[in-house]
C-alpha cells in the first residue's frame, strides 16, 4: 500500500515542475530520462523543450565536435557539456573526461559526403552537404529535417552567402534566414522559412554584409557593424539597430579583435590586445536594447576563450591562460560552440 502511494505521488508531479526538473539536468542524464516513461519521453522530444532547456542551464555550455567527412557510419556529432565553473586540477591542467561525451548519429544518407555546420541555436544545428542539401538537426533527440524548395531561392544571378538558424521566443518555432548576394548589384536579399511549412518569404534587404552566423539572444541574431549592432528578430521577421556605447564606436570601426557574444543572458562586447601580456576589455549590456545600460564590467576572475580548435581558461588578474584538455583522443575535426558562454575570441 505504501509503495502504491509513493508511485501515485510521483506521477502527480505538476507538468510545469517536471519541465523545470528535466530542463535543469545535464544532457547525458536528460537523454537517459527519455527511457523512464512515456510522459518524460514526450516532454524531452517536444520541439519546445530544447529552447526551454537552454534557458535553464546558464551554468553550463556545450561544445560540438564533428568530422567534416562522413564515413561508413554516416554523419556523427560528438557533444560535450561542461560546467562554466571549470578549474585546473592538481597538475595545473583543465581536463574534461571522455565520459561526458554524447554521440548523436542522425539517420541521414551521407556516405562519403563533406558536411559543414552553418548555424546553431538552442541545441539545434543547421548544416550543408557537398550536394548542397541543407539539414536541421535537434542534437538532443536526433530528429532532423531537410530544407525544402531550395530551388526557389537559387538562381544564376545570386549566391547563398550565409544562413542563420533562429527560434521564435513566443511560438518556439525554428526558422531559417537565408542571405542571398546579388552578383550584379552586390545587395544581400534576406529570405526566411519556418521549419515545417516549406515556404520561402522575402523579408527585404540586409542592412549589412552578413557572411557568418549571428549571436543569438532574445529571439534575435546579432552582428557587429561599424557604429551599431544589427539584429534580426525571428518572430517579427525584421532587422533593427542596437546602439553601441560611445567609448566603443572608434574601436568598433576598426573591428580588430572585437567579438560580440552572450554573457549571462546579456549582450557582451569584448576585445583584446596582445603585447607582453594579454589585456581583455569587456562591455555588458545590462538592459537589452538600452544604450545607457552598457557597463564596462567583468564579474568573473576567469573566462573561457575559444581559439580555432582550442579552448583556454584565462585568468583576468594574472593574464595567465591554460589550455583545456578534453581527453577525447578518438575525435578529430572542427570544434563548434553550440551554447553561449562567458567570452569568445576568434584568436588568442
Amino acid at each position: 500500500m505504501e509503495e502504491e502511494n509513493e508511485r501515485r505521488h510521483f506521477s502527480e508531479i505538476p507538468p510545469a515542475m517536471l519541465w523545470e526538473i528535466l530542463g535543469r539536468l545535464p544532457i547525458k542524464t536528460c537523454l537517459t530520462c527519455q527511457l523512464v516513461c512515456k510522459e518524460w519521453y514526450h516532454i524531452i522530444v517536444n520541439k519546445k523543450f530544447s529552447s526551454f532547456r537552454s534557458m535553464c542551464n546558464a551554468s553550463r555550455f556545450a561544445l560540438l565536435f564533428h568530422d567534416v567527412k562522413s564515413g561508413d557510419d554516416g554523419l556523427v556529432f560528438n557533444l560535450v557539456e561542461i560546467d562554466k565553473e571549470l578549474d585546473v586540477d592538481g597538475s595545473q591542467k583543465c581536463v574534461v573526461g571522455v565520459d561526458r561525451m554524447i554521440r548523436v548519429h542522425p539517420k541521414i544518407d551521407t556516405f562519403n559526403e563533406i558536411w559543414y555546420v552553418r548555424s546553431h541555436c538552442n541545441g539545434v544545428v543547421c548544416f550543408i552537404s557537398t550536394k548542397i542539401d541543407y539539414f536541421v538537426c535537434n542534437l538532443l533527440t536526433g530528429q532532423h529535417v531537410k530544407l525544402q524548395n531550395m530551388h526557389e531561392i537559387r538562381n544564376q544571378s545570386s549566391s547563398i552567402s550565409s544562413c542563420v538558424l533562429g527560434c521564435c521566443p513566443t511560438s518556439r518555432k525554428f526558422k531559417i534566414l537565408m542571405l542571398l548576394s546579388d552578383m550584379t548589384t552586390n545587395i544581400q536579399v534576406a529570405k526566411i522559412q519556418t521549419l515545417g511549412n516549406d515556404e520561402w518569404r522575402n523579408v527585404g534587404n540586409a542592412p549589412l554584409k552578413i557572411t557568418a552566423d549571428g549571436c543569438f539572444l532574445n529571439g534575435s541574431s546579432h552582428w557587429l557593424d561599424h557604429n551599431y549592432i544589427w539584429s534580426f528578430h525571428f518572430e517579427e521577421e525584421k532587422f533593427s539597430q542596437i546602439p553601441l556605447p560611445d567609448d566603443v564606436i572608434p574601436q568598433a570601426s576598426k573591428k580588430k579583435n572585437m567579438i560580440l557574444s552572450v554573457c549571462d543572458s546579456c549582450l557582451c562586447l569584448s576585445w583584446f590586445s596582445k603585447g607582453d601580456s594579454v589585456e581583455v576589455d569587456t562591455w555588458i549590456m545590462k538592459k537589452y536594447g538600452v544604450k545607457e545600460s552598457w557597463v564596462k564590467h567583468m564579474d568573473k576572475e576567469k573566462i573561457l576563450i575559444n581559439s580555432e580548435y582550442e579552448l583556454y581558461l584565462y585568468d583576468l588578474p594574472t593574464h595567465v591562460s591554460k589550455r583545456v584538455e578534453f581527453g577525447l583522443y578518438e575525435l578529430s575535426g572542427p570544434m563548434l560552440r553550440i551554447a553561449p558562454f562567458d567570452a569568445n575570441f576568434s584568436k588568442f
